[in-house]
């Protein structure tokens, strides 16, 4: 596996086993291929809005890491989070991005599906405050999931915080 940054260790510390995860905003996709090469989860999902953003992930992982499958599969989406129509299900972590982008992943996520959903893990670049608004306001998101633990994670210099909900 990869050597993870402290804040991906603790998001993938959070995962759950035995449940899909879904890496929105992904990035380089090292939460994800960490997962996806642990075997502990059935389903891996990798999403982000830029296309040569997930066709070079997804060449790099059949080139390097397909060959550690065992019972998972992986898939790629090249789209925004909010537009997904996919059942999404599992574990969902959105983190590296700013707090309007979480809330319109998450507004667009709860019209559609968040039945199957079984926890959150939420870490956002700017605004914690309008973000901690939108967990208090939202009701599909309030009345669905509770708050269960909060990390503070050290990085370059900076202090993130970490926000786990699950399913009440």
């Amino acid at each position: 596996m990869f050597k993870l940054s402290d804040r991906m260790q603790a998001v993938y510390d959070h995962l759950i086993p035995g449940e899909p995860v879904w890496d929105f905003c992904c990035d380089h996709g090292y939460l994800g291929l960490s997962a996806y090469r642990s075997g502990r989860f059935p389903e891996v999902h990798f999403v982000d809005q830029v296309p040569h953003i997930i066709s070079t992930l997804k060449e790099r992982f059949e080139q390097k890491h397909q060959k550690y499958e065992q019972n998972q599969r992986a898939f790629f989406w090249a789209q925004s989070g909010e537009s997904l129509t996919h059942k999404v299900s599992g574990t969902v972590v959105i983190i590296g991005v700013g707090t309007h982008t979480i809330t319109d992943i998450l507004r667009g996520i709860h019209e559609k599906n968040s039945v199957f959903i079984k926890r959150y893990i939420i870490s956002t670049h700017n605004y914690e405050e309008k973000l901690d608004a939108f967990f208090d306001e939202f009701p599909p998101f309030k009345t669905s999931f509770q708050f269960t633990k909060f990390c503070n994670v050290p990085e370059n210099g900076r202090i993130r915080k970490l926000l786990i909900f699950d399913k009440i």
